[in-house]
C-alpha cells in the first residue's frame, strides 16, 4: 500500500520535484472581516514571493481557497487583503511544508507577513532573521493587537542590524474624539467597532501611529485617518 501511496505522491507532484517551485492551495480565514457586511462585492489581493523570488500579486473571489505558486525556500510570507487594500491576514511557510499540510490565513499573522513582504519589496533579505522568535515577541508585546507595534522602528531595527527584544514595542497610543455619527467599522480586525455618542461624536481609543481606515455600518460611508506621533488628520467621504 505504501508503494501506491508513494506513487500517488509522484504522479501528482512529480513534475515539481526538480523545479525551485511549488503550487500550493491557501484556506481563506474563518471569518469574513466585519467590512464585507452588506457588501456584494467580496474579493481579496494575495501578496507572495512568487516562482522567480519576485513579489506577484493575484485577485481574488472571497471563496474558501485558492492556488498560488510559490519558490521553494524557508519563511514565506503570504497576505491577503481584503477589498484589496485593507489590513490583511496572512501565514508564513515553513520549508517543511508538505502537500497536505493544512494551510489558512490567519488575521494574527498579518502583521508579520504584510512587514516582511514590505522588506522582501526593498530587497532586504530576510533569511537571517529568526522569524520564530521574532513572532513569538510580536505576540507578547502586542496586547492582542499586532498593529499596534511600532513598524518604524522595527524595520529600521531589521534594516540597520540591531533587532532586539527592545526594539519591538507598541506604538505610542492617543485617543481620538470626531464629530461624526453612526457605528463605525475599523479594517483592523482586533480593534472594536465604534459607535458615536448622544452628542454625535465617536471616540476612537487607543489609536497607534500610522493609517486607519473605518466605513460606517449604516451608510458605508468611509472614514481614512492619519496619525504621525501626535498630530492627526482626518478625511471623511
Amino acid at each position: 500500500m505504501s508503494k501506491y501511496f508513494l506513487l500517488l505522491i509522484f504522479l501528482l507532484y512529480g513534475c515539481e520535484l526538480f523545479t525551485n517551485y511549488k503550487t500550493i492551495t491557501i484556506t481563506l480565514p474563518k471569518d469574513a472581516p466585519q467590512w464585507f457586511q452588506h457588501n456584494n462585492e467580496k474579493t481579496g489581493k494575495v501578496i507572495y514571493p512568487g516562482v522567480s523570488g519576485s513579489i506577484e500579486s493575484k485577485t481574488i473571489e472571497w471563496n474558501e481557497s485558492f492556488n498560488i505558486s510559490i519558490e521553494k525556500g524557508s519563511f514565506i510570507p503570504i497576505a491577503l487583503y481584503p477589498s484589496g487594500y485593507l489590513k490583511p491576514a496572512g501565514i508564513i511557510l515553513t520549508k517543511d511544508l508538505n502537500p497536505y499540510q493544512d494551510l489558512q490565513l490567519n488575521w494574527s499573522e498579518g502583521f508579520l507577513a504584510d512587514l516582511l513582504l514590505d522588506l522582501l519589496k526593498k530587497g532586504i533579505p530576510i533569511e537571517h532573521l529568526n522569524i520564530t522568535r521574532l513572532e513569538r515577541e510580536i505576540q507578547n508585546v502586542c496586547e492582542g493587537d499586532p498593529w499596534s507595534i511600532n513598524r518604524e522602528l522595527l524595520i529600521d531595527a531589521i534594516i540597520y542590524n540591531s533587532l532586539s527584544v527592545y526594539k519591538i514595542k507598541s506604538g505610542i497610543r492617543m485617543d481620538i474624539i470626531l464629530p461624526i455619527e453612526g457605528s463605525w467599522i475599523s479594517d483592523n480586525p482586533f480593534y472594536p467597532l465604534s459607535i458615536s455618542n448622544l452628542q454625535g461624536e465617536v471616540l476612537l481609543e487607543g489609536i497607534y501611529p500610522g493609517i486607519h481606515r473605518f466605513k460606517n455600518k449604516e451608510t458605508n460611508a468611509h472614514l481614512d485617518i492619519l496619525i504621525y506621533h501626535d498630530v492627526f488628520e482626518y478625511l471623511l467621504y
